[in-house]
């Protein structure tokens, strides 16, 4: 656990970097979160469970950047814990910390609000994942499956989803992944409008998303990888 804890916090710092720099309006490289999430996703495949015990963000982070983290340990542990190739967890963990970058360009005002968002407000928030898809696809050694994940995550599994121009899109393994694993980080976590979910009510509102929001089997490989709490 220590070593994997080593890992991790590597992992968080280069996220770090990249929130920073692209909240600097620049646009970073991806080698280096790159090459510590292929090291995590190879310490995955060996014990998926052992990444739900880490809690690597500090407590003056923001919200986005915290959920960004959690989601993307969850995808890796998920996608590890599926059977998939180790590159594939990787990318899984990458869409996952990355799937909300786009969220960068979207005012704090709106981020923050601790009530309902007007009609424009939503329209604003709904346009993140072409934001981060936009800034992925700039940042050198991203995987295009990642670029797809991130544009991709609200997509439903109905295809009801935003945006609209992804819906038509043959979506893969790390954009369902992600989908569910953000679906579970986002409502288990306390948020300016919005009290956090109990983990029965977390799982009954997975049971529910089966196979219109969420795709079915990774949502049932997700309770079983969590089977006695996250």
């Amino acid at each position: 656990m220590d070593r994997l804890s080593e890992l991790c916090l590597d992992a968080v710092g280069a996220l770090r970097d990249i929130f920073a720099e692209i909240g600097k309006g620049l646009i970073p490289a991806a080698e280096p979160l790159m090459d510590r999430v292929r090291a995590l996703a190879h310490a995955a495949r060996k014990d998926p469970a052992s990444l739900l015990q880490l809690d690597p963000t500090r407590e003056d982070d923001r919200y986005t950047f915290q959920h960004s983290v959690s989601v993307g340990l969850l995808a890796l542990a998920l996608a590890a814990s599926l059977g998939h190739e180790g590159e594939q967890v990787a990318e899984c963990g990458m869409a996952g910390f990355l799937h909300d970058i786009g969220k960068s360009r979207v005012d704090l005002h709106i981020l923050d609000k601790p009530g309902k968002l007007s009609g424009d407000e939503v329209l604003e928030m709904q346009k993140h994942p072409e934001y981060g898809a936009e800034i992925v696809r700039g940042m050198a050694g991203v995987p295009a499956s990642v670029v797809e994940a991130v544009l991709g995550h609200h997509v439903r599994f109905d295809r009801t989803g935003y945006p609209e121009s992804a819906r038509t899109l043959c979506l893969g393994i790390p954009c369902a992944v992600v989908a569910v694993a953000d679906f579970y980080n986002a409502t288990t976590t306390l948020r300016a409008y919005q009290r956090p979910m109990l983990r029965d009510e977390a799982v009954e509102a997975l049971r529910r998303a089966r196979g219109t929001v969420l795709d079915d089997t990774i949502v049932e490989g997700f309770l079983e990888l969590t089977d006695g709490g996250v």
